[in-house]
């Protein structure tokens, strides 16, 4: 389970609507807890897709409406930040412009190298026109295979 603050979740939202039509991508800063997460802050990143490779014919490869390329840096500058809070990096969130909150292919082939663990979380908020729709939040198992939909809960606390 992914458990959030309410100022993560509109801050996720804003950094959303704030790129659209292009996708976002930033990482989630929290704890882990024996049965869930909880994310406390948010670290934006920019979206460095530059057209690094095209996925498939006819795909235009310059593209960020349905792709994003978190830099290794932007990770790293995530982890002091967290480092500094006393909390941890427990996942990475990207928007879907105008398209479901469920991990694509290409989401899943990309995560294979986020590294993270079975409890990484990788958050997905929809943006419909421009408006920030449904979060979702997944666990990437079986060696990178399979996408697996966890619970996202909204708190009002730090419990």
């Amino acid at each position: 389970m992914l458990r959030m603050t309410p100022d993560v979740a509109r801050a996720i939202a804003a950094h959303a609507e704030a790129t659209y039509p292009d996708e976002c991508v930033g990482l989630l800063l929290g704890r882990l807890a024996d049965d869930h997460k909880l994310a406390l802050a948010v670290h934006p990143a920019e979206n460095r897709w530059e057209g690094q490779m095209q996925l498939a014919a006819g795909d235009d490869p310059t593209s960020r409406r349905d792709r994003f390329y978190l830099d290794p840096r932007d990770y790293l500058r995530a982890e002091r930040a967290a480092g500094a809070q006393g909390i941890d990096v427990i996942g990475v969130y990207h928007s879907h412009p105008d398209d479901v909150a469920q991990p694509s292919e290409r989401d899943r082939i990309g995560a294979q190298g986020a590294g993270g663990g079975p409890h990484f979380a990788f958050a997905i908020q929809s943006v419909r026109q421009g408006v920030a729709a449904e979060l979702t939040s997944w666990l990437l198992l079986d060696n990178g295979a399979r996408f697996v939909q966890e619970q996202v809960e909204e708190i009002a606390d730090n419990r």
